[in-house]
């Protein structure tokens, strides 16, 4: 087991070379190494899982210097198998599916060198025994998704995208960085389930505890693409769509969820959970709102991570593990299928990525509609798809929480349904009536079966099945099968609210176009449209704050302290020589009895000194 599980951790990334070195011969084999690769880290996931009795503990000491001792340990239980399965899973896909994708792409060795390295941090990160190895992670995380966003980087949009997200989620992980610290300092340990068991002892002052999760917490709102710290993960769509799965699905964006739920008790300890819940209310109902806006396909999908990411925060904050969590694996499932079917659309329409531009693409693409109607039912919530029973679970958690059952239920009831109108269109306006640009109709291919459509088809096939294995996925997040939170009539109130809302969208997308044309040309629909569309503006305030308040008085700070410091202290060095060459030069008026009083001074000055130090 100890050597399986160590195999998962060096695979990744000895095969990361690999792919690289292979390529460069030949770039078919950059793919049949990675796709070989990929199937082997999922194969040993799954023995991993089929023989886990008890919790594979591995303790490391990274290096000693004196009495400080640094750990470097992992630490694989239920809930990090269920994270390995996900990543190594839909990775194993993802590179499948990016057979056909990337093909006409020259630089497919690197390509396939990023993603193993990527899906290596992932799986570093979740099978962390402490705070040093999941930062490592956390970190090789950071770096693979500024390479793989800005893939493309000879074109500005993804350059610009890729030291988007650098930098965003690098001002979360300076928190982070922080919290460490502080933890090593209050604890004198690093190790997660010590701190879990600390923190529940009492053994930590409460005031610091909380300070350290909400510094944990804002780096997992960089990393996970929360308010106010989502911008990055809109920018992120201009990466090629399989990188925009892996991110968005398999890997990077959980992160920010799994280090919360890993420090859960640690949370519920320094009654912090409610600034989870809250913010992740806010984001919930800026992405979903967003949604309902973009044009363009992936961005859609975007703003519908942020949201339902902030459902699984909203779960862990109201206080359910079992809810947020099982809704982290049920949405990366999912939201994975319905960005590889985007991905799908994209590369059989010439790249193009306007809604508005699609239309009647069932009837060239009837798998790929199908996959995809799977996908957005289970993003809707509708039984018996697997995103039906955590979404209505973590609705029913916070309405059922105190702490929560005012706004922060609201936002999340809000969110939770307009769900159905942003996915429902999205799949209308792409698959449903007539073609609304013949000529790219026409020019729209028929993907292949083996390398796109079967991967969409398994993940379809998944996302359905697991509506029928919940309380398994609950008992290996939570480590119990909790009852089933619900509210009496919530169910039906929320069903009958998809339906009216499904219907509505129907009418307007497909059979009034002309009626949602009108509506949206008035002066009110186009400010709240500009404003939706925007992502309420955050990013707009983030660069003016940074440009003109923190970069701005730094830039000014600077030109004072060097006008009237350095460069006054430069200029005035001269006029200060001038009033001293005026002294110096009156000793040397060259008359004899001046220059010997002269001598004189000086070496009785000397013998002053000469007397003064003997002294001393």
């Amino acid at each position: 087991m100890n050597s399986l599980a160590l195999t998962l951790l060096i695979l990744p990334m000895t095969g990361s070379l690999l792919a690289f070195i292979l390529g460069k011969i030949d770039k078919r084999y950059a793919f049949w190494s990675a796709e070989f690769l990929g199937l082997a880290l999922f194969l040993i996931t799954l023995k991993l899982y089929s023989s886990y009795s008890e919790p594979i503990d591995i303790a490391f000491t990274w290096f000693t210097l004196g009495s400080l001792s640094i750990p470097f340990g992992i630490y694989i239980d239920e809930l990090s198998l269920v994270m390995l399965l996900i990543a190594t899973g839909l990775g194993f896909l993802d590179i499948h599916f990016a057979h056909d994708y990337m093909a006409d792409d020259p630089h497919q060795p690197r390509y396939y060198a990023k993603v193993l390295f990527f899906i290596g941090g992932m799986i570093l990160l979740v099978s962390a025994k402490d705070m040093v190895s999941l930062f490592m992670g956390w970190e090789f995380m950071g770096l693979a998704s500024y390479l793989l966003i800005s893939f493309w980087h000879q074109q500005k949009a993804p350059a610009d995208a890729g030291v988007s997200a650098f930098l965003f989620t690098r001002f979360g992980d300076i928190f982070l960085f922080a919290a460490i610290g502080m933890l090593f300092y209050l604890t004198g340990t690093l190790d997660l389930m010590s701190l879990n068991s600390m923190a529940t002892a009492g053994d930590i002052d409460k005031d610091m505890m909380y300070l350290v999760a909400v510094f944990i917490f804002i780096a997992a709102i960089g990393k996970s693409g929360q308010f106010p710290l989502f911008p990055w993960l809109m920018r992120a769509m201009e990466g090629p769509t399989t990188v925009s799965a892996l991110i968005h699905g398999a890997t990077m964006v959980n992160s920010g969820i799994y280090i919360v739920a890993r420090l859960f008790d640690f949370y519920v300890a320094a009654e912090a959970l409610l600034v989870v819940a809250a913010f992740g209310a806010i984001s919930a109902f800026i992405g979903a709102t967003s949604a309902l806006v973009q044009s363009e396909l992936k961005k859609v999908l975007a703003y519908s991570t942020m949201s339902h990411l902030s459902l699984a925060f909203i779960g862990l904050g109201a206080g359910s593990l079992a809810a947020g969590m099982t809704h982290l694996v049920n949405h990366a499932l999912f939201k994975a299928l319905l960005f590889l079917g985007a991905g799908a659309i994209i590369m059989s329409a010439s790249h193009v990525k306007d809604m508005w531009r699609f239309g009647g693409y069932s009837k060239k693409m009837l798998f790929v509609s199908i996959a995809m109607a799977f996908g957005a039912l289970s993003l809707s919530g509708i039984p018996p798809f697997s995103g039906f029973y955590s979404k209505d679970a973590i609705i029913a958690t916070t309405l059922l929480n105190s702490e929560t059952s005012g706004l922060i239920s609201s936002l999340t009831l809000i969110a939770g349904v307009l769900s159905v109108a942003y996915i429902s269109r999205l799949w209308l306006l792409t698959f449903a009536g007539e073609n609304r640009d013949s000529e790219l109709f026409a020019k729209v291919k028929k993907p292949s079966f083996f390398w796109i459509t079967l991967p969409l088809l398994v993940m379809a096939f998944a996302t359905f099945a697991m509506g029928f294995m919940q309380e398994g996925i609950i008992e290996m997040v939570s480590g119990s099968v909790a009852e089933e939170e619900h509210v009496n009539g919530l169910l039906f109130g929320l069903l009958s609210a998809i339906a009216l809302l499904a219907i509505i969208v129907y009418y307007y997308y497909v059979k009034r176009l002309d009626i949602t044309k009108k509506i949206a040309s008035q002066p009110l629909m186009k400010a709240i449209h500009k404003l939706l569309f925007n992502g309420y503006f955050v990013e707009f305030f983030i660069h003016y704050f940074v440009k003109n308040v923190v970069v701005g008085s730094f830039a000014k700070t600077i030109h004072w302290i060097d006008k009237n410091i350095v460069d006054a202290t430069v200029n005035g060095s001269k006029e200060f020589a001038r009033v001293v060459k005026g002294y110096l030069m009156k000793t040397h008026s060259g008359q004899t009895s001046d220059n010997s009083g002269t001598m004189i001074l000086g070496v009785l000055l000397l013998l002053v000194a000469v007397l003064v130090g003997g002294v001393l």
